[in-house]
């Protein structure tokens, strides 16, 4: 009688851990790149990714700000500035802007170099790694023209 009640235990133990598995969103990806989600073990050719587990949504009410009604108006929010204003001293303002001003200076002129530096990768590389050297100086170019203004 022990071993039948053990061994319902068992099948209760494993039931319940299929169950909150069968619950779960797996992720899968095949080898040429389309994604599948499933409720279930992933398709053939393809591998987990992730799995997402559902979970309830989470609500937080602030005592101060009880949640509305319908048909009941709520009272304005107040917005928080996010930092602190700065002192309106002009001679402040313009030291801040010419040191803002010098580092990205000498992050541009950092970049530049980095920029000649994968040039001479690009002349260098084998035929099999040229693709790879091109995409990451276009990468690096695409870096520079967004951080660094065109020079007068």
């Amino acid at each position: 009688m022990r071993i039948a009640t053990a061994a319902l235990a068992c099948a209760a133990l494993l039931g319940s851990g299929l169950a909150r598995d069968a619950a779960a969103i797996v992720r899968c990806e095949s080898a040429d790149g389309k994604v599948t989600y499933s409720n279930s073990d992933c398709p053939p050719n393809t591998r987990m990714v992730r799995k997402i587990e559902p979970s309830p949504p989470v609500v937080v009410h602030d005592k101060a700000n009880p949640v509305a009604k319908a048909g009941e108006a709520r009272p304005p929010v107040k917005v928080e500035p996010s930092r602190p204003r700065r002192t309106e001293d002009p001679v402040q303002l313009d030291e801040e802007v010419s040191a803002q001003l010098a580092e990205q200076r000498r992050e541009c002129e950092s970049r530049a170099r980095e920029l000649q530096r994968l040039q001479d990768d690009v002349r260098a590389a084998s035929p099999a790694n040229r693709a790879s050297a091109e995409l990451t100086l276009r990468r690096a170019q695409d870096d520079y023209k967004a951080l660094c203004p065109r020079q007068r």
